[in-house]
């Protein structure tokens, strides 16, 4: 059986040969094995054996699918297998499953099968589940950052690491946090909030920064951490229910260098005017100084805490009714006022889950998942490392050229320089951090090499497509483009089976579409008058509004594009309405008696049969160049215990 194509292809139409043949050989390879009949040979071609649970399991997901009924007999599934295992045999004997283009595609295939093998669901629901209770529950948290650069050479770590302590020690003596932070702080904010960052919740902050400030209790100091940015420690000041988000229109009024006093005046007068009932909307427009706000009323977007200045932020979410607008209050940018349009409560953690989901995945949390993974798979690996030698190099550009040992996974060995080909697409600089980084991208990586020998469902699928991919490879050279070539085979194919090709009845139709019965009455009675079909056009429809559709053409008795209870007869039919607010009235000018095809008329159905035909030839030949020996006694058995099921 092959994947047939009715016309010239291009490279779209061959990766869809890819997957139906892929779907073939699924048929012949999937399904359950049963014990008894692994080491039972059924046949063997050339002395190369095929036993019987691989045939059982061609049967048994082949039979519910094929739908021709000549092959849901025992035998011609056996043969259907047989002609597969030929065609696998001599495309492995031309060496297609050498080429660089079978081997390119097939990496492809195989890193696309594995991504569902490398996922750790519940790793990620246990992150899910950790960001859900940080969303309903906010905290404020006061901090002091000493700026470091990721590959901060050792001795700038070090001199960081001892003044972050410093400041710890000076705040735990009973130093203000406040005092301390603007002494030692090098967050440029600093100086406005003294460290206060208000309140967040979860992905405000990057994980780390996030992971503490939820892991210290109120008014506690956390130990010293690091991030991207820097070394890090945190007061957490409060923790709250999470108000959820909130949805405000915006007047503002700029602060003016010039006249400090105008900002003020503005937006009391703007103030004393919503008092007296006037439309927020149309004062934001008219004159609110934030002009991305201003054209859309003052409307903003809805936001959650930490996503605003502070005291835009409290304000907007003090106020507590719809339709409520609040007091003039200042921040460092000018005045502003504030009006409630919509509060939006935390939702559920059935509601929330999807969008959680996405943001585990395309967070720094990604990284928690597969540093989970790793240690999940390495539990059944035998791994050993030699630490002591990666902390003998003061870095990893001592490491490279050097094929000391510092990894082993089971039998697979990994040197210095490996580490120091790893660290150059590496953001980690910290040996330690660096090091285990590339053990758990090896321990990964070997699992995905060594996927088959530990997952009989990833074996059982991967070999699908890589004996599908083979066989579309050998499809492509022995029929597909043998046929497409073959222009003279082709005719000679077509002329000795001309009377195969043959028109049913047909007419040439003028078909108009109506959404209204009474258009559809207008339109045949117009029809009826032999009037054209742009001028019908012109008097039915009424500007933009098209009231009816034209089409013309030559169609067969039959058709699918004609109403199931339409005659063939020339003139104008009457009106049907085979779908609600669908009417179509048929007009026949010529009908034409049955008579045979031309070959570009058919070219799609002859090129479909020759295919078959070359195949059919190709397999006879398959059959008389390799030697395939059954075993009787094996095949009876077999036929005898599924004869029943087909």
């Amino acid at each position: 059986m092959t994947v047939l194509i009715k016309s010239k292809t291009d490279r779209k139409h061959l990766k869809m040969r890819i997957k139906k043949v892929v779907i073939l050989s699924a048929l012949l390879i999937g399904g359950l094995m049963q014990a008894q009949d692994q080491d039972k040979v059924l046949f063997s071609i050339e002395g190369e054996e095929v036993y019987n649970d691989e045939f059982i399991r061609v049967f048994e997901k082949n039979k519910d699918i094929l739908v021709d009924e000549q092959q849901k007999d025992f035998k011609e599934y056996f043969d259907l297998f047989v002609d597969f295992k030929l065609k696998l045999r001599q495309a492995r004997d031309m060496g297609l499953d050498t080429s660089n283009t079978y081997i390119e595609e097939l990496q492809k295939y195989r890193e696309q099968l594995i991504q569902p093998y490398l996922q750790n669901p519940e790793a990620t629901e246990g992150l899910i589940k950790e960001a859900y209770e940080r969303t309903i529950e906010e905290v404020r948290a006061s901090h002091i950052l000493l700026k470091l650069e990721e590959n901060a050479a050792p001795k700038d770590t070090l001199e960081a690491y001892q003044r972050i302590l410093e400041a710890r020690a000076s705040i735990l003596a009973g130093d203000p946090f406040d005092s301390v932070a603007k002494t030692y702080s090098e967050d440029p904010s600093v100086k406005i909030n003294y460290g206060d960052l208000g309140y967040f919740s979860a992905f405000s902050m990057v994980y780390p920064f996030e992971n503490a400030a939820y892991n210290t209790e109120i008014g506690e100091i956390s130990s010293p951490f690091r991030t991207q940015f820097g070394y890090h420690i945190l007061k957490v000041n409060d923790k709250r229910k999470s108000p959820g988000e909130v949805q405000v229109a915006h007047i503002m009024a700029k602060n003016d260098s010039l006249n400090g006093d105008s900002a003020r005046q503005k937006i009391d007068d703007i103030y004393k005017k919503l008092e007296q009932g006037g439309d927020f909307g149309t004062i934001a427009k008219d004159h609110s100084d934030d002009p991305s706000s201003a054209q859309k009323g003052g409307v903003l977007p809805k936001f959650g805490t930490g996503r605003m200045i502070k005291p835009f932020e409290e304000v907007a979410f003090g106020l507590k009714k719809e339709g409520d607008f609040s007091e003039p209050f200042q921040s460092a940018y000018g005045w502003h006022i504030l009006k409630l349009l919509k509060k939006y409560p935390v939702p559920s953690f059935a509601d929330l889950h999807s969008r959680l989901e996405g943001k585990v995945k395309n967070s720094s949390r990604a990284g928690y998942v597969e540093r989970s993974l790793a240690q999940k798979i390495a539990m059944d690996y035998d791994i050993a490392t030699d630490r002591d030698k990666v902390y003998a190099y003061a870095g990893s550009a001592e490491m490279k050229n050097k094929n000391d040992t510092i990894l082993r996974i089971v039998n697979e060995y990994y040197t210095a320089n490996d580490l120091y080909e790893f660290s150059k697409q590496s953001k980690q600089k910290n040996t330690g951090d660096l090091f285990e980084e590339f053990k758990n991208a090896m321990i990964i990586d070997y699992y995905k090499a060594h996927l088959e020998e530990t997952s009989q469902e990833f074996a059982l699928t991967y070999q699908e497509y890589r004996d599908g991919l083979l066989l579309f490879e050998l499809l492509q050279k022995e029929i597909w483009e043998r046929a497409e070539k073959d222009s003279l085979g082709l005719e000679r194919f077509f002329e000795q089976r001309r009377d195969e090709y043959v028109w049913k009845k047909r007419a040439a139709f003028t078909i108009a579409s109506c959404t209204k019965r009474e258009k559809a009455e207008i339109v045949r009675e117009y029809m009826q008058q032999e009037l054209p079909a742009d001028s019908i056009k012109s008097l039915v429809n009424e500007g933009a509004t098209i009231h009816v559709l034209f089409s013309k053409g030559k169609l067969e008795e039959g058709s699918l594009k004609l109403p199931s209870q339409y005659q063939f007869e020339q003139g104008v039919s009457e009106i049907f309405e085979e779908e609600k607010n669908n009417y179509t009235i048929i007009k026949a000018s010529e009908i034409f008696e049955p008579q045979q095809k031309e070959l570009m008329e058919a070219r799609g159905e002859v090129m479909n049969d020759y295919q078959n035909h070359l195949e059919k030839q190709w397999v006879e030949n398959l059959r008389n160049t390799y030697k395939v020996k059954l075993n009787h006694k094996n095949y009876r058995e077999l036929k005898l215990r599924f004869s029943n099921k087909v």
